[in-house]
């Protein structure tokens, strides 16, 4: 057995470089651990990220893809609407043109030396009711009142009464256009006078019975008119 103490002290320091050497080789080892830890979580959080970014933006790309559709069928639905209004005021149109020329039609009074107005009623007298239609017609407008009531004195005894016009006119005459109508005429001469002297001074003589069937033969039977200037 050798107990040389130099040997000893030789075996202790290799001992202690030897357990130097170990723990830098396992610190160097762990460090190396540690830095592939560090890379691999890094790798991974990247791809965790990525995959998120890429999930949120197909999710946003989806709901683009679904609002756009949404639009388009709202868009349809709108474009739909807008042709069943335009068919609705086209149909409108038609009717109102319609009833535009029917009332033309009816409110077109029968032919005349001139114009006709529309919408009174005329005179009748010793004859059944409503069998003579008349057009009243006056020169002066302070006497539009006048003329009015004198309207509704002829409904009141059997005339009807079409229309009151105001024209620049100088005499006094009743007009009939049949000869069957002349004394329809002569009886509204009789009321015109009557009626009016009670108010105004108006001769009798001066208003003419006017027979104007050879000048307006397609006139309507029954029509008499009445043009004064008081």
């Amino acid at each position: 057995m050798n107990n040389d103490p130099s040997n000893v002290e030789i075996s202790v320091h290799e001992l202690k470089l030897l357990v130097n050497t170990l723990s830098k080789s396992v610190a160097l080892s762990l460090k190396k651990r540690f830095a592939w830890l560090w890379l691999l979580a890094g790798l991974v959080l990247g791809i965790s990220i990525t995959l998120l970014i890429i999930s949120l933006t197909w999710e946003k790309t989806d709901k683009n893809s679904v609002t756009s559709e949404t639009l388009l069928k709202k868009t349809d639905v709108v474009v739909s609407d807008l042709q069943k209004i335009n068919s609705d005021i086209t149909k409108l149109a038609q009717t109102v043109n319609a009833l535009n020329e029917k009332t033309k039609a009816g409110d077109i009074p029968p032919p005349s030396s001139q114009k006709k107005p529309v919408g009174l009623n005329e005179p009748q007298h010793s004859q059944p009711p409503k069998k003579y239609t008349v057009y009243l017609h006056y020169s002066d407008i302070k006497n539009k009142k006048l003329i009015e009531n004198f309207s509704a004195f002829l409904e009141e005894n059997g005339f009807e009464v079409l229309g009151i016009q105001k024209v620049n006119y100088k005499n006094q005459d009743i007009r009939y256009f049949h000869n069957q109508d002349r004394k329809g005429a002569f009886i509204l001469k009789k009321h015109l006078t009557g009626f009016i002297q009670s108010v105004k001074n108006l001769n009798e003589s001066k208003i003419k019975v006017i027979n104007l069937s050879h000048k307006y033969p397609e006139a309507q039977k029954g029509q008499l008119e009445v043009w004064v200037d008081f």
